[in-house]
């Protein structure tokens, strides 16, 4: 993540080296921190907030940690000029995710507000749930960014700092 917070990554491919290994394919030009991007880099301009991302975070397990964690990579998406969509954010205030009714119908929503988005941003190593949206991003021939673990951890880390 650079200084001002904000996630850097190559606008093409949405990866970078730091997950070129993990993920193959991606971008091996692009490095955070550096001056150097493939000629595709893009980062959001001005107030605009011209991409809208869907941010894919895990919920399962830790409820109410996953919560905070997805809030925080919202922020973190804020401060990139992006406007986060984080669909288990909302549902979760209403819908309860341990019940398989409710999970399948979150899950349903959110695969159309997907549709409705620039790009797929992953946080995390992802889950059941987050492998369908993986899957239909892909389908969709979204773009699909890897947010590398070092910035997930950060994020965990000012999240934690910022309300516990």
């Amino acid at each position: 993540m650079s200084k001002d917070n904000t996630i850097e990554f190559c606008g093409n491919c949405g990866l970078g080296a730091i997950t070129h290994r993990d993920y193959p394919g991606s971008c091996d030009y692009y490095a955070p921190g550096t001056k150097k991007r493939c000629n595709s880099w893009t980062k959001a301009k001005g107030t605009g907030r011209e991409r809208v991302v869907y941010i894919c975070s895990p919920l399962r397990g830790d409820i109410e940690g996953n919560l905070r964690r997805a809030a925080a990579y919202s922020r973190a998406a804020v401060e990139s000029n992006a406007i986060p969509i984080t669909p288990h954010l909302y549902f979760a205030s209403f819908l309860d995710d341990t019940k398989h009714a409710d999970r399948k119908v979150g899950m349903q929503m959110g695969i159309e507000l997907l549709k409705k988005c620039d790009e797929l941003w992953v946080f995390g190593k992802p889950s059941e749930g987050m492998a369908a949206e993986i899957t239909e991003a892909g389908r969709l021939q979204k773009p699909i960014i890897y947010v590398p673990e070092e910035t997930v951890r950060e994020l965990n880390e000012r999240s934690t700092t910022n309300n516990g």
